[in-house]
């Protein structure tokens, strides 16, 4: 525990709409600590509620290796909703010097950290979590965003927040006794004990516009999915082609199609990544993406290859090696 109480480190924040993780590096990479605490959402809680939050989230992180709040020598932040440049400001002063901390803090949209970590800086990312979006950089730097729009009035369709709530909706429905009870509706009026329409008016205004407010019911329709509930699959496909959309969108305003036909496309967020019917609804769209959930290949060299022409220069390399 003691040995690393001396030894400078870095912290990395991950803030969505319904969770808050922080993860501790020393400056080889090596990680000290991790935690995931509860949401601190800017558009939901105020200055001193988040405050309260972060602080604990970091307190809990710290504990893991004894580390020293003087020895953070850098806090990157990934939020959420930084749509604006009051946003921004309001965050730089909720996090600078925040537990006590005198590092630099590294501030960026959670969808911007995300589409670097994983195509590189170029390329395509499609997030549906919480909320959906599509980031994108195209070969000449240029950088467009599609979707993540507030999730209370635009949408954000396609993501686990809009396939919650189009659940509920058709829960909703039967209560009115316009479809009949499937698997879904079952499995979702246990779990949040409704019963009649009163509990559904209930969690509704409870819930208000905070996606943190509301149960996230992913898997559950998921689940009835694989079960063949028709219901639960309409919802999915729907979700996939949502998400489908948003994609060519980006590909329209980066010029894909004509600049870069074979770019990179990584995906992000529990909704579309534990969902194998929007994987599968996807490929339908023309976007292959290949899922990996099993035990990694061992004794094997992996490659992938995009078009002819790569697959021809890869076997032309191969010949020469050999010879």
């Amino acid at each position: 525990m003691t040995e690393h109480k001396y030894k400078k480190f870095v912290m990395g924040v991950d803030s969505g709409g319904t969770h808050y993780r922080i993860k501790a590096c020393d400056l080889s990479g090596k990680c000290l600590g991790y935690t995931e605490g509860e949401p601190a959402n800017h558009h939901y809680l105020n200055s001193e509620e988040m405050k309260l939050r972060i602080e604990s989230s970091m307190a809990d992180c710290l504990r893991q290796f004894g580390g020293s709040i003087e020895n953070l020598c850098m806090l990157v932040c990934g939020t959420t909703g930084i749509d604006s440049r009051e946003d921004h400001r309001r965050l730089m002063e909720i996090y600078t010097g925040i537990g006590g901390s005198t590092c630099p803090v590294v501030l960026m949209n959670d969808a911007e950290l995300a589409h670097y970590t994983v195509t590189g800086g170029e390329g395509v990312l499609l997030i549906s979590g919480t909320g959906s979006i599509v980031t994108g950089k195209n070969k000449n730097g240029k950088s467009a965003r599609a979707g993540g729009w507030p999730l209370a009035v635009l949408g954000d369709e396609g993501s686990g927040t809009w396939v919650t709530k189009m659940a509920l909706r058709h829960v909703g429905r039967w209560l009115d006794e316009a479809v009949e009870k499937t698997a879904m509706t079952e499995k979702i009026c246990e779990l949040l004990g409704i019963q009649e329409r009163e509990d559904l008016i209930r969690l509704s205004l409870e819930s208000g516009i905070n996606p943190a407010g509301l149960p996230q019911l992913g898997k559950l329709v998921n689940e009835a999915a694989g079960e063949g509930d028709p219901y639960a699959i309409e919802i999915l496909t729907q979700a996939a082609h949502h998400l489908a959309a948003l994609i060519r969108d980006i590909g329209y305003a980066l010029d894909l199609k004509e600049t870069e036909p074979d770019f990179k496309l990584g995906l992000w967020g529990s909704c579309v990544l534990k969902s194998p019917l929007i994987l599968e609804e996807l490929k339908k769209e023309k976007i292959f993406v290949r899922h990996f959930n099993g035990e990694r290949i061992k004794d094997y060299l992996r490659i992938s290859i995009g078009t002819d022409q790569q697959m021809d220069c890869l076997l032309q390399a191969i010949d020469r090696i050999m010879a």
